[in-house]
């Protein structure tokens, strides 16, 4: 078993429900990203959080023993693809992910779960900053960990992480190159 995971992958790709789910198998800590990026003490969503405060917590994070980090970014995480034992990119086709986005959106809207103050504009930027992703920050995500010594492995759904995450060495092939994903 591997107990120091990060996950990356576009905006609906599943980052938040697999690490919820490898942290409570694993009985570690998972913590979203957007937690350490945003300031959630402005008055409105998308105001960045003090650079330093966030690599002080990520510093905090990644000095345990076991842990789970999941998000999109990847420029100023490299303490902790250093210590992670597996990084995992999760790659299901754009159309899964612009349906997860937009139900998200509907039912933060309908007070169904927690909301993050988003907008109309918002979700269209999203949307439209998701489609990109595969061949834009998923490319310089992975040349980014590559340049930083580590592998990266791709997976579609929690199983294919599971078998990652699981087996004494890494049960999938680390991604020679990550080709963009259409569908």
């Amino acid at each position: 078993m591997k107990s120091r995971i990060h996950i990356i992958g576009g905006p609906g790709s599943g980052k938040s429900y697999v690490a919820a789910k490898l942290a409570e198998r694993f009985g570690v800590l998972a913590c979203n990203l957007d937690d350490l990026f945003w300031d959630s003490t402005a008055s409105h969503y998308g105001v960045r959080a003090d650079a330093s405060e966030r690599d002080r917590k990520l510093a905090a994070i990644v000095s345990r023993d076991g842990w789970i980090v999941e998000g999109v970014y990847y420029q100023w995480l490299a303490p902790s693809f250093d210590a992670a034992d597996v990084i995992v990119a999760l790659t299901p086709s754009i159309w899964v992910r612009h349906w997860r986005v937009v139900r998200r959106f509907v039912l933060r809207k309908l007070g169904r779960i927690p909301s993050k103050r988003e907008s109309l504009a918002g979700l269209w930027h999203l949307l439209r900053w998701s489609h990109a992703y595969d061949r834009d920050n998923l490319v310089r995500a992975h040349r980014f960990i590559v340049e930083h010594g580590r592998e990266l492995i791709t997976c579609r759904t929690l199983d294919e992480v599971l078998r990652a995450t699981e087996a004494p060495n890494t049960a999938l092939e680390p991604a020679a190159t990550v080709p963009p994903v259409f569908g």
